[in-house]
């Protein structure tokens, strides 16, 4: 089995073989400004978070120029704050504890009255 071309047959090769680099040539350039659009889209935002990082860092440091005596005041008040909302949320459960009981208690008594007037009834008839 004998495979020729004509020259006809390699002009067409030809030019389909260029017509299909020219494909992939414009495909790669398409696909590098996507790439190169992103990219300056990402260099954007971490020079918005290292602006905003700057911005934080300037703002927090006068905070640490607190005294010993002023950070243990503040530690002591957290400190009662959260036995305070301890106290708080104790109390309140067991007031919803005691609420749920007697609910419970005052639907048993009814249903309690309410069988008796049932079989009240069932005797009479």
């Amino acid at each position: 089995m004998e495979i020729s071309f004509s020259q006809d047959g390699l002009i067409g090769i030809a030019v389909l073989l260029i017509i299909v680099l020219m494909i992939y040539l414009i495909m790669r350039e398409i696909r590098l400004m996507r790439t190169n659009t992103r990219k300056l889209e990402l260099e954007l935002e971490r020079d918005k978070l290292q602006i905003l990082r700057e911005d934080n860092a300037s703002s927090v440091q006068p905070a640490l120029r607190l005294t010993p005596e002023q950070i243990s005041t503040l530690k002591e008040i957290e400190e009662s704050n959260i036995a305070l909302e301890t106290d708080i949320f104790m109390k309140q459960k067991t007031i919803d504890g005691r609420l749920k009981r007697l609910e419970n208690y005052v639907k048993r008594e009814k249903l309690d009255l309410m069988m008796d007037r049932i079989e009240s009834e069932e005797k009479k008839i």
